[in-house]
């Protein structure tokens, strides 16, 4: 089976990889909806519909997976960090918070056209920040590719005090939802899986 991951995610990309999930990376360069009239799921899937589909059109066959991840701090949206500055500010925004994790996903078979999307929602309480950390948390996290600016792998994970839902969506990839997209479209990832 021929799954494309529509994604320039390393994240993502580690995630198939480490479930031994054989697969082809083709960032889609897709243009990201943002808007503030939409829920952050709807927002999280049509994103990963328009990445999902712009992949498609290359191919003939196989199962192309996109891929998007909203943050909701309070009920504004939180896409990734413009700059610097940006991202410094995002932290001390969630500083104590507990922020809601939509993941929409979109899972095309190319050769009978099928669509199927759906999405992941966890929630990730922060830790109290004090101000003078969030310049050495922004240097360690790397934050500019990642929606909130934060990553939960590595030195992220101190400052963060509870999840409540899938680990693997607040990553960007939630595996039994995706699991279940593909038995959907009639298919076995576990069959897919190199051991």
């Amino acid at each position: 089976m021929n799954i494309i991951l529509a994604s320039s995610s390393k994240r993502r990309r580690e995630i198939l990889a480490s479930c031994g999930i054989k697969h082809k990376v083709v960032p889609s360069n897709a243009i990201e909806y943002m808007t503030v009239s939409r829920l952050p799921k709807q927002v999280a899937m049509i994103n990963a519909r328009i990445k999902a589909e712009a992949v498609a059109k290359k191919f003939k066959s196989g199962y192309v997976i996109g891929a998007d991840t909203v943050v909701l701090l309070g009920k504004k949206i939180i896409g990734k960090p413009k700059n610097a500055r940006h991202a410094k500010k995002m932290l001390k925004e969630m500083s104590s918070k507990t922020i809601s994790v939509y993941t929409g996903l979109c899972v095309i078979d190319v050769k009978k056209e099928n669509l199927i999307s759906d999405y992941e929602k966890s929630l990730v309480t922060v830790k109290k920040l004090k101000n003078k950390e969030i310049p050495a948390y922004f240097k360690l996290l790397g934050p500019y590719d990642k929606a909130g600016g934060f990553s939960i792998e590595g030195v992220g994970s101190f400052i963060f005090d509870d999840i409540k839902g899938s680990y693997f969506n607040v990553l960007g990839l939630p595996l039994a939802r995706l699991k279940e997209m593909f038995e959907k479209l009639g298919v076995s990832i576990l069959k897919e899986i190199r051991a």
